[in-house]
């Protein structure tokens, strides 16, 4: 799922800020996500000529492939929120997800809500696709969406909080989570899906 520190990276990419610039409001932001689609893992091989005098580079890298999440961000200043949606609505540098070829999925904003963390990311409409909700469903009544949040009372830690991104200086420490209820969706109000014709318009 998401880190803390990439989507830190992420909002302070928005932001317009520099690598070595202070992050102390956007870490103090509670940090959530729900997991609407758990995607798969994807193996990468890269091999890299270096020139004639060196030897080729072989390099393995692991994606993350066909996977939605819903990450919110609570924080007592809704002023700081909508600055927060008006940055990610028009970037000041070019954020992407890990890699410069791996630029995120829009809307990158969903809305500001008036709630608590949790209760919004329970609140919030399941975000697959309709054509793929019937494939998803086809062995099951229900899928629950895991819901995994920031909190002092979490019985897990994970090391992903963000001190400082300066490539002299890459600083990072702990925080707590905690696995809420998951949300729970089902094949109740799955979209009728129409069978399309292609050759219609040729009648």
């Amino acid at each position: 799922m998401p880190t803390k520190s990439g989507v830190i990276g992420m909002l302070a990419a928005a932001l317009g800020r520099r690598r070595n610039e202070s992050l102390e409001d956007l870490v103090e932001l509670k940090f959530g996500v729900r997991i609407d689609l758990p995607g798969t893992k994807l193996d990468d091989f890269h091999i890299t000529q270096m020139g004639e005098k060196l030897n080729a580079n072989l390099s393995h890298r692991v994606y993350l492939s066909d996977a939605i999440f819903l990450v919110g961000l609570e924080s007592g200043d809704f002023n700081f929120l909508q600055i927060i949606a008006d940055a990610l609505a028009n970037p000041k540098f070019c954020i992407f997800l890990g890699r410069k070829s791996c630029p995120p999925t829009l809307p990158l904003v969903l809305g500001l809500q008036g709630k608590d963390l949790e209760s919004a990311l329970r609140g919030e409409e399941w975000l697959v696709p309709d054509w793929r909700k019937k494939s998803l469903f086809r062995f099951k009544k229900e899928i629950p969406l895991r819901i995994v949040i920031e909190s002092l009372e979490g019985s897990a830690a994970k090391k992903d909080v963000p001190v400082s991104f300066s490539p002299m200086r890459r600083e990072y420490r702990y925080r707590r989570m905690k696995e809420a209820p998951a949300k729970i969706v089902t094949d109740e109000f799955l979209p009728v899906l129409t069978e399309h014709d292609p050759m219609v318009e040729l009648k």
